[in-house]
């Protein structure tokens, strides 16, 4: 398959597949002509790629994993390690939401301040969660 048909199948752009390949989470072989083809497992391969982008997972995440992107069953091997790369994820989004969830309260509190008929209270407490 040429990189545009991946790009196609997997709804993903020419210069992500050219930067996923570059990156070594895909390998295309060069034919005579120059071009690029990839095997059609590419596709299962870039899709998973996009879902863990999707999901907040950066490049390095992704190459940490890469060798477990391609198993239908997952090898332990693999599972032990993606378990160790999920679990450092979520770890990294409890701080982010704590941080959040601080910087929240610091707004509201300069909100408060500054409104001359005092607290807010029109923010609905579940909006203030959200």
């Amino acid at each position: 398959m040429r990189v545009g048909e991946i790009a196609k199948a997997t709804g993903s752009s020419v210069r992500s597949i050219r930067y996923y390949e570059q990156a070594g989470l895909i390998r295309a072989e060069r034919r005579e002509n120059g071009y690029r083809e990839f095997d059609p497992s590419a596709v299962g391969r870039v899709r998973a790629i996009r879902h863990l982008l999707d999901t907040g997972f950066t490049l390095d995440d992704i190459t940490a994993l890469a060798g477990c992107l391609d198993h239908a069953a997952p090898d332990p091997r693999c599972s032990a390690q993606a378990v160790a790369i999920y679990r450092d994820k979520l770890a990294r989004i409890d701080v982010q939401m704590r941080t959040l969830a601080e910087l929240r309260g610091r707004i509201e509190a300069q909100i408060d301040a500054l409104q001359p008929d005092g607290p807010t209270s029109t923010i609905a407490p579940a909006a203030r969660h959200a």
